[in-house]
């Protein structure tokens, strides 16, 4: 059988299915044109999370190597408040390492604090191309050891903070873990969760068989973007030593000694093959994994169609993931 979407996805997307197939193809490069569009989706989206007063929003400034103030948010549930000392996620936003922010992505997080009780802290990086590689992942490891260093302050147990990001966002805990490690990190990271991650910046060429089902979406045209923005003409190398592995986690030498590691993804995301490979990796380096392919699904799935079987299933086994860490 040839590749489809999933009949529920489509049936709950509804007229918006033919309006994301025939969304225009922005060109390669065009990252403003990309942001307004993602603020503009992100804003419909959003509108469909019900507010959740019981998770609290507190904002944090800290300072980079470069001098530079970023703000980490710390989301947390009044309703069934973790016991001290207790885990934490510390959660890094999507957005093709060129758009996001802690604002777009809050409505989801604040979802996830509210079903497992877990604190989180989201860390506002800055974005590519204005903050090229190592910037983002610097930003990003300078948060994680910021709250590792004030942990018993926020009631968090050090060797509790799991690492988590979708997309982008999953790419950059892949390699701040890897940063992590290498730096030896004390305590080391507990787990990383990774949503559909962006892991190989050799993910840039056409993609015949997934090309119709990433349109209004996440396609190779917007990777290739995404990469370039982030790391310019290096994206794509067949040099194995042209990308550092802390841009790009797949080029990564070895992944041993890596934490226990959750890997999700849909069987018509352009990141399937790289995810799918990477999970590999860290099966034969003897790195506990868990890897989920959903048929039938695009990039994003879980916010088009909530409800929908898979992602449920995607829900339940990313807070299953958390509360399991």
């Amino acid at each position: 059988m040839a590749l489809q979407f999933d009949p529920e996805l489509v049936l709950a997307l509804g007229p918006m299915a033919e309006a994301m197939a025939a969304k225009p193809q922005l060109p390669v490069g065009d990252v403003e044109s990309r942001r307004k569009a993602a603020a503009e989706m992100f804003k419909g989206l959003s509108a469909k999370f019900p507010e959740i007063p019981e998770v609290t929003r507190k904002d944090h400034t800290i300072q980079t190597e470069d001098g530079a103030s970023l703000t980490v948010a710390e989301f947390r549930s009044t309703k069934s408040p973790a016991q001290s000392p207790s885990k934490a996620v510390y959660y890094i936003h999507g957005g093709g390492m060129i758009m996001g922010s802690i604002d777009m992505f809050q409505a989801l997080v604040k979802q996830r604090v509210l079903e497992t009780g877990i604190p989180a802290f989201m860390i506002g990086y800055r974005l590519a191309p204005e903050n090229k590689h190592p910037g983002p992942v610097n930003d990003c490891y300078a948060g994680l050891q910021w709250l590792s260093k004030n942990a018993t302050s926020f009631g968090i147990d050090p060797a509790g903070i799991m690492v988590m990001g979708e997309s982008a966002g999953g790419g950059l805990a892949a390699a701040m873990t890897l940063l992590a490690r290498d730096n030896k990190l004390s305590p080391p990271v507990r787990k990383q969760i990774l949503i559909f991650p962006m892991l190989d910046d050799r993910t840039i060429k056409p993609m015949p068989e997934l090309e119709e089902f990433s349109k209004g979406v996440w396609s190779v045209r917007d990777n290739k973007t995404g990469w370039e923005a982030l790391i310019g003409d290096k994206a794509g190398s067949s040099d194995p030593k042209a990308v550092s592995e802390y841009a790009a986690p797949a080029r990564a030498e070895s992944v041993a000694g890596l934490p226990p590691t959750y890997i999700e993804c849909g069987q018509l995301d352009i990141f399937v093959y790289e995810d799918m490979k990477f999970a590999t990796r860290l099966a034969e380096a003897a790195v506990p994994v868990e890897l989920h392919i959903y048929p039938g699904q695009p990039h994003g799935f879980q916010m088009f169609a909530a409800n929908a079987t898979y992602a449920a299933m995607s829900t339940s086994n990313t807070l299953n993931a958390i509360r399991n860490a």
